[in-house]
């Protein structure tokens, strides 16, 4: 089992990186583990920007950057398990659109929700012995949809989505 870094380290690292934000509103009255997961997310926001400003100076690509992430992702997590770490990023997003979208009904956050759940479903059971049973294929079904509502959603407000 790998080592989790402690509530110090973590103050030590955002003081280091200039994460913005104040720890001690970040941990609030939480636990421990509360506190040292509240930190590592701020962290982890905070270096996901700089990464992705420093890709862009670096002038790497899609796939150039595909691959740096996939690397690192195999690095931390190991072999075999980069899925867990590319559905939990993806379940992230989907939350953050399903929160942006709020109680109205709306298209384009709808199509998007709708096809990272079924993004999600396809990675939790790639390679699984379940992986031909009727859950896929319903996934397979729901992306097939999603993407078909996506395409009408984006032909029906022309110039929204360039």
């Amino acid at each position: 089992m790998r080592t989790l870094p402690s509530t110090d380290d973590l103050l030590r690292a955002m003081t280091v990186l200039g994460v913005p934000g104040d720890p001690l509103y970040i941990m609030k009255d939480h636990d421990d583990d509360r506190r040292r997961a509240e930190l590592l997310a701020h962290i982890t926001a905070a270096l996901v920007e700089r990464l992705e400003a420093l890709e862009t100076l670096a002038g790497l690509g899609v796939d150039d950057r595909a691959d740096l992430h996939w690397q690192a992702d195999r690095d931390a997590a190991g072999p075999g398990r980069v899925d867990r770490l590319q559905a939990a990023r993806l379940a992230w997003v989907q939350q953050s659109v399903t929160r942006e979208r709020g109680r109205r009904p709306d298209a384009h956050a709808d199509a998007v929700a709708t096809t990272l759940g079924v993004l999600i479903e396809l990675l939790a059971h790639r390679g699984t012995a379940r992986a031909a049973g009727p859950m896929v294929a319903d996934a397979v079904a729901g992306l097939c949809a999603a993407a078909d509502h996506l395409g009408t959603v984006l032909r029906a407000a022309p110039g929204e989505c360039v």
